[in-house]
């Protein structure tokens, strides 16, 4: 009978898979690789408590879950605090950096652009993976990235495909043109920190060549994350709004994403990042993390996603049945 994805995670037989974890275990920082069995002792990996971090958003708590039961289900002499639902990206790097949480997945345009301020798009995902790798070696040595899943979150422009249709609008530079040269009368609702970071709105407009002041003349309607974005799209109180693709309303309501024709967003690869001492220690710890990233597609993001928004299955639940469904528990 061939072996399940479970039965060969508790043989650590996928210890040593390849990528940005094996490239960070090679980094030469923090000892002996993990994946070469470095933190392991006679009585087995080293004990050690992982506190997991998330955003506060259905995706970032699903995400959150998924770890979580992977370590308790997988690993060796660890246990799991519970610390998801942080709030938002400032908020998950601080804790994760102030040693509040040693745990959570992050986004690779969020960490390149975002939280390290860097101008350069990368939109193809090797060198995005292998870009963070170098710059989690050079400059945060006690912090790694473990193996990137398939599951991607570039962001977009989503609108009203009724909207779209009756002006022509199906790229960005469509969407630029309309408000330079037609209108301004419109809602576009963005989240409040798209609408501040390194690689959102504010740098989007200049690329794009859309003046202030004709921004300024459109209603602009912030929000926090959680979907309400997509609720007033699909109630028709504004037309287009900012989101990433993995976001299930997008599909829920028929929306349009358009096409980013001039390379604006860096690709967004969704991937774990974790204290580098505790999988050092416990390389167990890696492997059920890495196990998650394996069967983690987009599809499957937007469609527990959409069940966590609109059912009353929580994180844990939608986070249970996908684990079991890929053999990961």
């Amino acid at each position: 009978m061939k072996p399940t994805r479970r039965a060969i995670l508790r043989s650590g037989a996928i210890a040593g898979t390849t990528g940005i974890a094996g490239l960070a275990g090679c980094s030469g920082r923090g000892g002996e690789s993990a994946d070469s069995g470095g933190g392991s002792t006679d009585s087995g990996p080293q004990q050690v408590s992982v506190r997991a971090g998330s955003k506060r958003f259905a995706e970032q708590e699903f995400f959150g879950a998924l770890s979580m039961q992977s370590i308790r289900a997988n690993a060796e002499n660890a246990e799991v605090v519970d610390e998801t639902g942080l709030g938002g990206t400032a908020q998950v790097w601080r804790a994760m950096t102030n040693d509040e949480i040693e745990h959570y997945w992050t986004y690779s345009n969020t960490q390149w652009n975002q939280i390290h301020g860097q101008d350069s798009v990368i939109a193809d995902r090797d060198e995005m993976i292998q870009t963070l790798n170098d710059y989690y070696a050079e400059n945060l040595p006690d912090l790694t990235l473990l193996e990137p899943s398939q599951a991607n979150a570039v962001w977009t422009i989503v609108v009203r495909p009724d909207w779209a249709d009756k002006h022509g609008i199906e790229t960005i530079s469509d969407f630029a043109e309309y408000v330079r040269n037609e209108s301004t009368d419109f809602t576009f609702v963005t989240y409040t920190e798209f609408a501040e970071r390194e690689d959102g709105l504010p740098n989007m407009l200049k690329e794009y060549e859309i003046p202030q002041d004709r921004w300024n003349q459109i209603n602009v309607r912030k929000v926090g994350y959680g979907g309400l974005n997509y609720q007033i799209l699909n109630s028709g109180d504004a037309v287009a709004t900012v989101g990433w693709r993995t976001q299930p309303q997008i599909y829920q309501y028929g929306l349009n994403t358009l096409d980013d024709d001039r390379g604006y967003f860096s690709t967004s690869v969704i991937m774990p990042v974790i204290q580098k001492e505790i999988v050092d220690n416990n390389p167990t710890v890696r492997s059920a993390i890495n196990a998650v990233s394996a069967a983690l597609t987009t599809e499957a993001v937007q469609e527990n996603v959409l069940k966590i928004s609109n059912t009353d299955a929580n994180a844990a639940d939608a986070a249970e049945k996908f684990l079991k469904a890929n053999d990961v528990i």
